[in-house]
């Protein structure tokens, strides 16, 4: 998997200083793309993307939109894929000829720290929906490998990178920005990919929204040197430098002071202009329409229907111990085998059900200050109700700081892998999540390019509710319920299974010469304790009748499991109880105290005829 978080960075600087840049640059658009619609001169496509991004993903709308608006100004070639339904497909659709691209959502770059090299398959390109009509939050990065390889842009393009993660040289919240070295390689491994399909400018803007530059570019005005240096987001700090990824072109960055803060850059030829964007125009004056996914992006999924193949219901390979590697078995059946897809791809989904976690304040969570959480977004938890004077009671108004730049989830994130097709079944290997709990996993097919196969072929495997044990977890199988004479005596049998990853108690060991003594066996015991329930129901007097327990083998092993038989005497007083059964280890103690899940067996006694 290849996570990356958007960076914790504030929209500060939107306002009057943007509304006076907009109108620098003009707001007339030029007579070429004033044609009617029935003109056959080319005019400029531009393409707004907004990926899923969760909590941010609204605001990155809105932004676009706004952008769309004055775009709509100078050309009719526009096309708005917005999540859910910026899907790879579509988005690939419609960038083929594209002059301008907007582009905000996740973003995952090079140097992070979740790899040791460069890797084009997912790194430097969109964050994207995996299959059209899906949430804000999942989704799957299609990297330089596919955007160098499969798309084409206009000559003289420029590609608009807002809100990213790395692509301005930035690294993610919770983390040191780098060195400047590391944020030089990031800016220019990001532009790579759009290079290669044609763009001959990538700009960044970790903070700003689009709309300077889709005016200032389709305008037609100044050049794009100066429009990049006159930004409003312009902090005055600027480094050139040539780029090592891309022959014959120049990067550069403007960081927040003369060392740190890498949130703008820019990767172009040079001497380039808005007209020479504008001349390269490939789009069409009847007009792209706005794109919003429907069913031109569901066409566009691939499908197993009609191929005679059928998956069914997958299996898991191993014990679900949590960290471990282990692989997923879909069973399929196939009429004919040469139907099978060429380099299969599948990718896994764990979504938490009952996954215990230990409380952690949002400002040890991110580094974050007592002043930074008190300036912090509508996401803060700061009251909405403060009193000024006892008797004027506030509706407090939400901060001035818009959160435009957000982490993604664990879990989110659609990395598909090479499926390894068997005779009867589709492996797909995995890795269990970390913590102990119970999750859902889902199984998503993808293609040869990643592309999420249609909901038809999904839904033919079901999801699996998976308990994902710890390092000591185990479990104690017996009979629901029962129904006991009081104060008589009865066996309970009971199955305990060992789900960690050790080996619970040991053998006698022959004492070592020059020693005395044997070391014992010790075995782990299973206890049985009676909880009163029912107004009556009460404990025996005697202690010892209130629990009772059994050994074990002396050596139970991870995955293995043991017969024990609990001798029980009901309580003498009549009711409703629980019988509370435990596993207590020697080497770790109790079960139920280091989170395991109990087992009760619910028991009426009924009173001694």
């Amino acid at each position: 998997m290849d996570p990356c978080t958007e960076c914790a960075l504030f929209v500060r600087r939107i306002g009057v200083a943007i509304i006076a840049a907009l109108f620098a640059v003009g707001v007339i658009a030029p007579a070429s793309f004033a044609a009617s619609p029935t003109t056959t001169t080319a005019v400029p496509r531009v393409v707004f993307i907004v990926g899923p991004a969760g909590a941010a993903t609204a605001g990155y709308r809105a932004q676009a939109r706004a952008a769309a608006t004055i775009a709509r100004r100078y050309t009719p070639d526009v096309t708005e894929l917005y999540s859910p339904y910026a899907t790879w497909p579509a988005v690939k659709a419609a960038l083929a000829g594209a002059s301008l691209v907007v582009y905000m959502g996740h973003g995952n770059g090079w140097p992070s720290r979740y790899r040791d090299e460069l890797y084009p398959p997912t790194q430097n390109g969109f964050g994207l929906n995996p299959a059209p009509g899906g949430d804000d939050s999942t989704h799957q990065y299609f990297g330089e490998a596919s955007v160098g390889t499969q798309i084409k842009l206009a000559k003289n393009a420029v590609v608009l990178l807002n809100h990213l993660c790395y692509a301005s040289g930035n690294s993610e919240p919770g983390s040191p920005e780098g060195t400047f070295e590391q944020a030089r390689q990031r800016v220019d491994n990001y532009a790579a990919g759009f290079i290669n399909a044609g763009a001959a400018a990538v700009i960044a803007e970790a903070w700003a929204s689009p709309s300077y530059f889709v005016k200032a570019i389709l305008g037609g005005g100044r050049s794009i040197q100066n429009a990049w240096q006159a930004s409003p987001s312009a902090n005055g700090h600027r480094i050139a430098f040539e780029s090592v990824r891309s022959a014959g072109y120049v990067a550069q960055m403007d960081t927040e002071t003369k060392g740190s803060g890498f949130t703008r850059s820019v990767v172009m030829k040079a001497g380039l202009a808005p007209r020479d964007v504008l001349a390269g125009a490939a789009g069409s004056a009847l007009g792209a329409g706005s794109g919003l996914g429907g069913s031109s992006a569901l066409a566009l999924e691939p499908t197993l229907a009609g191929t005679g193949i059928k998956l069914s219901t997958p299996d898991i390979a191993s014990l679900p111990s949590a960290g471990s590697a282990s692989r997923v078995n879909v069973p399929f059946t196939a009429k004919d085998r040469k139907a099978l897809p060429k380099n299969l791809q599948a990718s896994v989904r764990w979504d938490p059900i009952d996954v215990p976690l230990v409380p952690v304040g949002p400002t040890a969570e991110t580094g974050a200050t007592a002043t930074d959480a008190a300036n912090a977004g509508p996401e803060s938890p700061a009251p909405a109700v403060v009193a000024d004077a006892p008797d004027e009671p506030k509706v407090q108004a939400p901060g001035d700081d818009l959160d435009l730049i957000v982490p993604e989830r664990l879990g989110d994130v659609v990395s598909p892998v090479a499926v390894k097709i068997g005779k009867t079944s589709l492996a797909v290997p995995l890795t269990f999540p970390t913590a102990p709990g119970r999750y859902r996993l889902s199984v998503t097919l993808h293609d040869a390019d990643g592309v999420a196969y249609d909901a038809a072929t999904q839904a033919q495997m079901s999801s699996l509710m998976i308990r994902v044990t710890g390092d000591f977890d185990g479990a104690i199988q017996a009979a629901p319920t029962a129904e006991l004479t009081a104060g008589t005596g009865v066996s309970l049998g009971v199955r305990v299974t060992n789900l960690g990853k050790t080996k619970w108690g040991n053998e006698a060991v022959k004492p070592v010469s020059n020693l005395s003594g044997w070391v014992p066996a010790r075995a782990a015991t299973v206890i049985g304790r009676w909880i009163p329930l029912s107004v009556g129901a009460a404990l025996p007097t005697d202690p010892a009748d209130q629990a009772t327990s059994s050994d074990l083998a002396a050596i139970l092993a991870p995955g293995k499991s043991a017969i024990a038989t609990l001798a029980l005497t009901a309580p003498t007083a009549a009711g409703q109880y629980l019988l509370l059964l435990d596993v207590m280890t020697p080497e770790r103690g109790s079960l139920l105290a280091t989170g395991g899940d109990p087992t009760i067996v619910r028991v009426t006694v009924t009173a001694a005829k």
